[in-house]
């Protein structure tokens, strides 16, 4: 009976139930526990090992904190409430996890500003995803030395790195998709494109930055972010469009007590990118809620050519890595209400400066001939949430989003040692939601209960854009729908001979875009774990991507050229009239997804996996053309060509340009000498193909009662193509210059002592081909090896030095065309180079 009565309360004080038959079962089992009195952390680490849950817990609470002797058949609940007993915290046990808090116990839980664990790929609370879910938590990130989720976002094998954003790189195509007007730092999963992969926090959409339909990681204080969970696999049917290439949840610190203060500074051996960084993080809890506060400065000086020597090609003040200055603000809060109703929200506001330069020339100072930009951002976004436990079965969740942000830069060129033309581009979004969601228990079956989340909303896109004389403004509504249920198969208490553990999962969204019209995705997710060691998991689901307003929207170039390569044949004097660029009659983008994967826990503190994936793209919107060369003879173009178009047709087509028509021929515009109407604006041509396989290995395990060391390595390899039209050969994407490698990997060590650690990080990027010209040239990969070590003083102190990079790895240069091109691939290179930094913390 006492065990129900718990049960019963902790189902009330949280969401995170998978189903009350599998949580009482995970309380039940009984394991062999020996364990010498030690760290109350290291502790509560092991006996979660040894159980097999997943364990959340705030490091600041369990510093300096022991754990009695442990020894005996326990389950799970009574061998961590042992280790718990005088050390003033408790626990909440979930379905598959316990979370350690500072709090009350149990019996009070329905009103101390308990939240739900979130989980990044399901509405479900508790479900399991069939495909592995890569988590960095904020202790990782101090251990690799990073000091933004830019930084993070590079690390990760599945993520693209591309254009080491914030986005670099002049002439090097369009299929540098990581450029970015404002210095961004974005989300890149396998290559995709940023505007691909989507970007959560806390489980919401945030505003869209610049151009793109990303969110800029970097308006988040790292100090503030607990960690960070990537589900490598598409996702539309639960987020809705994007999630073509997966879904990244940034997840931010929730009950933290206290005051912590940092400085870092930090700079580039081979010259510039001298870096200063200082963050601020407060907190307060009390019994039913808490907030917390965080703030970080950061300014970063240029890497210009004169400082790089494989850059001598280039103008010396050119920049090769923009000057940034940065101010970003986070506030977080809870409050419960009681009745089983909390309020929460998450505010974030960030500004900038961003600088670059470009010189024309070698030889000339870079204001005799070349452009200096200076580009102004504000992100601003808030996001205000209810959660409500209707019944002991039912439970809300309801929230509003409101976010803007702003780009507005200044381009202005020199000529002839004096200023000249200048540009000026202004660019903002503003992003409104509104949306709910329920979650309950349908019926029992035999291995546990049914659940189901349904809800929808309502998503409003407002784009405004001015370059110059050009201006564009746009809207983007769609209201949608979802559906997600969870059938488990088999559960551990039915001791089953062929199953420890099996789940189904299907989901289903509806949408419908002002502009775009219906869209309905679904997904299916089959979990089976025939032993306790061993899952595996199988995913099959569609998803979507919108073109951004920008793409859609921005106008069309409408040109006359002479006829020339074009087409053969055609009498002296004939005209092509040729369109290309934006087109307002986009559709939506389209995928198809698979993922396979494979999960083994063999002894321990002891886990590997392996993923295999494959996506099928279709309808990405590219320019149908990569040269006009012959195409008026070519029938695999025919769609694209009308012969002999009449005049009228010919005046919409200029009507409807931006500038109406550039002749480029020398002599004046006839009608009547056109002998085609080239159509080359972007459409939905392009299909697209990925495939690969992730591997993940990572064993934690004690050295002594106050010592661990943690292996991990995790590589991707990656296989990509694209055909543009039907009858058009395939061309490689993988292994080609500003496209991903075949292969990326990344192993660390760390060991972590009571008063100090040390973690090295060996990193791996592959080669690539170049192939832009008809000889290719086979461009090196790169292997790199980071260090960082932190050591703690006492009464709160903590120093940390870091070095990326530490044997200095150069990218290799690569063929360009003028001296304002950048000289090496920057979607897969960097000019930072060997970086060195030191970081002062206290907690106070």
């Amino acid at each position: 009976m006492k065990k129900s009565r718990s049960l019963a309360l902790l189902l009330i004080g949280s969401a995170a139930c998978l189903s009350p038959a599998a949580a009482l079962a995970m309380q039940q089992q009984r394991q062999t526990y020996d364990m010498p009195a030690q760290d109350l952390g290291d502790a509560l680490r092991s006996a979660a090992a040894v159980a097999d849950i997943e364990l959340y817990a705030s490091s600041r609470d369990l510093e300096g904190k022991t754990a009695p002797p442990l020894k005996g058949e326990l389950t799970p609940r009574e061998a961590i409430e042992a280790l718990l007993a005088k050390s003033g915290l408790v626990a909440r046990f979930e379905a598959g996890s316990v979370v350690i808090s500072r709090g009350t116990p149990l019996a009070n839980a329905g009103d101390n500003g308990a939240e739900p664990i979130i989980v990044t790929g399901s509405r479900i609370t508790g479900a399991p995803t069939a495909t592995p879910v890569i988590r960095v938590t904020s202790e990782d990130i101090r251990n690799a030395g990073h000091a933004d989720l830019g930084e993070v976002a590079r690390s990760l094998p599945q993520n693209f790195g591309g254009g080491q954003n914030p986005g670099i790189g002049n002439s090097q195509g369009a299929a540098n998709e990581n450029v970015n007007a404002n210095g961004a730092s974005t989300f890149n999963l396998r290559g995709i494109g940023p505007n691909a992969t989507l970007t959560l926090i806390n489980g919401n959409r945030f505003a869209y930055s610049s151009v793109n339909s990303v969110i800029d990681v970097s308006a988040i204080p790292i100090a503030a972010v607990d960690r960070v969970e990537v589900v490598a696999d598409g996702a539309s049917a639960i987020y809705g469009a994007d999630a073509v290439a997966g879904v990244v949840n940034i997840l931010l610190k929730r009950d933290y007590e206290g005051v912590s203060t940092s400085a870092r500074l930090g700079l580039s051996t081979d010259g510039g990118n001298f870096q200063q960084q200082y963050n601020l993080l407060g907190g307060t809890t009390w019994s039913s809620g808490g907030i917390i506060a965080a703030y970080d400065y950061s300014r970063g000086s240029a890497i210009r050519a004169k400082d790089r020597s494989y850059a001598s090609a280039n103008n010396p003040d050119s920049t090769l890595f923009p000057a940034l200055r940065r101010h970003a603000v986070l506030l977080s809060g809870h409050q419960s209400m009681g009745g089983g109703v909390t309020l929460a929200a998450d505010l974030i506001y960030k500004s900038g400066i961003m600088k670059t330069a470009t010189g024309y020339t070698v030889g000339q100072p870079l204001r005799a001939s070349g452009l200096e930009a200076r580009t102004e951002f504000e992100t601003f976004g808030l996001a205000p949430t209810l959660s409500a436990e209707l019944s002991s079965s039912w439970k809300l969740k309801a929230g509003v989003f409101f976010g803007t942000d702003t780009t507005d830069g200044l381009s202005q060129n020199f000529s002839g040692g004096a200023p000249s033309t200048a540009i000026a581009r202004h660019f903002f979004n503003r992003n409104i939601a509104v949306e709910a969601g329920l979650e309950s228990s349908l019926f029992d079956l035999p291995a546990g209960a049914a659940r189901l989340a349904v809800g929808g909303g309502y998503r409003t896109n407002r784009f405004k854009s001015e370059i110059g004389t050009q201006s564009v403004a746009r809207s983007r509504h769609n209201h949608f729908a979802y559906g997600e249920l969870l059938l488990p198969l088999a559960s551990p208490d039915q001791n089953l001979g062929i199953a420890h553990r099996a789940s189904i999962t299907g989901a289903v969204r509806y949408e419908d875009y002002s502009d775009s019209g219906d869209i309905v995705t679904p997904k299916l997710s089959f979990v089976y774990d025939p032993v306790e060691e061993v899952r595996l998991g199988l995913s099959w689901g569609k998803s979507f991507k919108l073109p951004t307003l920008y793409q859609q929207y921005s106008g069309y170039v409408a040109l006359l050229v002479p006829v020339g390569g074009f087409g053969q044949g055609y009498p002296a004097g004939s005209t092509v009239a040729y369109a290309l660029g934006p087109n307002d009659r986009l559709e939506p983008e389209r995928s198809e997804n698979w993922t396979f994967s494979a999960t083994v826990k063999p002894a321990r503190g002891l886990e590997l996996s392996a993923s295999y994936f494959r996506i099928d793209y279709k309808d990405r919107v590219a320019p149908p053309l990569a040269s006009g060369a012959g195409v008026l003879d070519n029938p695999v173009y025919a769609d694209l060509i009308t012969f002999n178009p009449t005049p009228e047709l010919l005046d919409d087509i200029i009507a409807g340009a931006d500038g109406g028509l550039q002749n480029i021929t020398g002599f004046p515009y006839d009608p009547v000498r056109v002998v085609a109407f080239l159509d080359a604006r972007d459409r939905n041509v392009a299909r697209q193909k990925y495939r690969g396989v992730d591997v993940a290995v990572r064993y934690d395990f004690d050295l002594s009662s106050k010592q661990q060391l943690s292996l991990n390595a995790t590589g991707t390899w990656l296989d990509s193509s694209q055909q543009l039209l039907p009858g058009v050969p395939t061309t490689e994407l993988a292994g080609t210059i500003f496209h991903p490698p075949h292969f990326r990997a990344r192993g660390g060590i760390t060991f972590s002592g009571q008063s100090f650690s040390l973690a090295a990080f060996l990193n791996h990027s592959g080669g690539v081909t170049d192939d832009r010209r008809p000889v290719q040239v086979k461009i090196s990969g790169s292997t790199t090896l980071d260090l960082t070590g932190r050591l703690r003083l006492g009464a709160g102190t903590e120093i940390a030095l870091s070095a990326q990079n530490i044997f200095n790895s150069k990218p290799e240069p690569i063929f360009t065309t003028s001296p304002f091109d950048t000289p090496f691939d920057t979607t897969n290179g960097s000019a930072i180079g060997r970086f060195l930094s030191v970081t002062v913390r206290h907690d106070w």
